[in-house]
């Protein structure tokens, strides 16, 4: 898709197209800044969604941050340490709470399901399924693949970004945690705290009841069992479980 075409035909479904395009990288490159001037546009336009998505935008792009001058949400993104008070901060649970309300009112036999999954996780793919309830702490940081199911009672807190690759299956009552108090007592007192990436491969198997807890990779292909705490990483094309959840067996 050429993303030039639309930019001052007054059209609001192209303007938004586009601006959700530039914003998610499927263009050529990612461009916040156009996305934000396409998405206002649209907004001011009257389109729906567009709003919405540019709620999810950060007010300082990331590219403009020094690591000097790093604001709390690029702390947040890059696993410093961060005050989770920040008005940003703040602006993006807040979006992300009523938008979570919304799809968990909703239900995957409702006209509008589609909709609200889409304002309370931006850009995630149309093959992707996710059952309410289901709760998450921004929604911009999960990230989604294709034909991805998650069943009943998700918790995603993405303070740091959390991604789901293709085909990967999540049980009920599973639960990924980004976020990490400190250790020191003194510290947990104030309103700080870190974050760190999770990852979860192609075509893997979360069983009912998997905790995942922040900075854990899991390979392609691996099953965890029901009930599962994964702490630390775990391989490729495996078999793995337990608390704290180990490799029983590999699969090749």
């Amino acid at each position: 898709m050429d993303c030039n075409n639309y930019m001052m035909n007054g059209d609001a479904d192209a303007l938004y197209s586009v601006g959700r395009r530039l914003l998610l990288g499927d263009c050529l490159d990612q461009d916040v800044p156009r996305a934000k001037e396409m998405l206002t546009q649209a907004a001011k336009l009257g389109h729906p969604a567009a709003a919405k998505l540019l709620a999810t935008i950060p007010d300082d792009d990331p590219a403009d941050v020094t690591a000097d001058d790093m604001t709390n949400w690029n702390k947040m993104r890059s696993g410093e340490m961060y005050d989770w008070t920040d008005p940003v901060i703040d602006r993006s649970l807040t979006r992300s709470r009523l938008a979570c309300e919304e799809f968990n009112r909703s239900g995957i036999d409702h006209d509008n399901y589609r909709q609200v999954l889409e304002n309370m996780i931006p850009g995630i793919p149309s093959t992707a399924t996710i059952l309410p309830p289901f709760h998450c702490d921004h929604g911009n940081g999960l990230h989604i693949g294709e034909n991805v199911f998650i069943n009943y009672n998700g918790m995603m807190l993405d303070a740091a970004d959390i991604t789901i690759g293709d085909r990967t299956l999540i049980g009920p009552n599973c639960s990924l945690y980004t976020p990490q108090h400190p250790i020191d007592y003194q510290l947990r007192r104030r309103t700080i705290e870190s974050a760190h990436a999770i990852t979860i491969g192609e075509d893997c198997w979360l069983g009912g009841n998997v905790t995942v807890c922040p900075g854990v990779t899991i390979g392609d292909r691996t099953v965890i069992g029901a009930g599962s705490v994964v702490t630390h990483d775990i391989p490729s094309d495996c078999i793995a479980a337990g608390n704290p959840c180990k490799v029983i067996r590999y699969l090749k």
